[in-house]
């Protein structure tokens, strides 16, 4: 069977994006490391574990949005299934390493980062979910989408680090890329931002404006 040329479409673009995304989280890490070595003392097991399950749901992602693209739907359904359990890695490794960071450097922020962007994947992950149950699969598309934008700060915040640039200007920048690729994907495909696309992008945002008072609070 044929996929119609528009799902087709949705789907490689879907994965072109992911490629982006995943393409430069890898280049922002490596420069990291490059550019201030000292940091590579910091890799230990959990922590190189934690960035092997991150970039295997970026992975994860260019996957699935190709496979639905050739409408090999079975492998689609099955690494979604799959995808449990390199969710639970993420979210459990993200949150020692989060925890010992926060304790053994006396750097919370990190933490409330952290917590902030667990607080926006997991419901957007679960909504996703249910729009894939739904069959409202334009819809599941962004929730998975705005949900993987939700944890690329520190991939921004290494690009940030390495230019100079204060920390708090990773936290600023992600709003406002998430709004462009979300609202730009839809506008592509639909020729307008559809309701639950900016009903996502409101909770999603409005997590990093919490988020930003709990850091004010912490640190001002």
């Amino acid at each position: 069977m044929r996929a119609p040329e528009s799902h087709v479409r949705a789907n490689e673009l879907m994965g072109n994006i992911a490629l982006g995304l995943l393409g430069f989280t890898l280049l922002a890490f490596g420069l990291k490391a490059v550019v201030h070595p000292e940091v590579q003392a910091r890799y230990t097991p959990i922590v190189v574990f934690h960035a092997g399950s991150m970039v295997g749901w970026l992975a994860l992602l260019v996957t699935q949005a190709f496979a639905a693209a050739r409408f090999r739907l079975a492998v689609h359904r099955a690494f979604g299934r799959a995808s449990l359990a390199l969710v639970a890695a993420m979210l459990v490794s993200g949150g020692v390493i989060s925890w010992r960071i926060s304790e053994e450097l006396g750097r919370p922020e990190v933490t409330v980062v952290n917590l902030a962007a667990f607080a926006t994947f997991i419901p957007l992950y679960i909504l996703a979910i249910r729009y894939a149950r739904q069959r409202d699969i334009a819809a599941h598309r962004q929730a998975m989408l705005i949900a993987t934008l939700a944890l690329m700060t520190p991939a921004y915040a290494r690009v940030v680090q390495v230019l100079g640039l204060p920390d708090p200007v990773a936290i600023g920048v992600q709003p406002p890329i998430t709004i462009l690729i979300a609202c730009g994907y839809d506008w592509v495909l639909h020729g307008r931002v559809t309701r639950p696309v900016l009903a996502m992008l409101g909770f999603s945002v409005g997590l990093v404006v919490v988020m930003s008072a709990v850091l004010a609070v912490l640190f001002l």
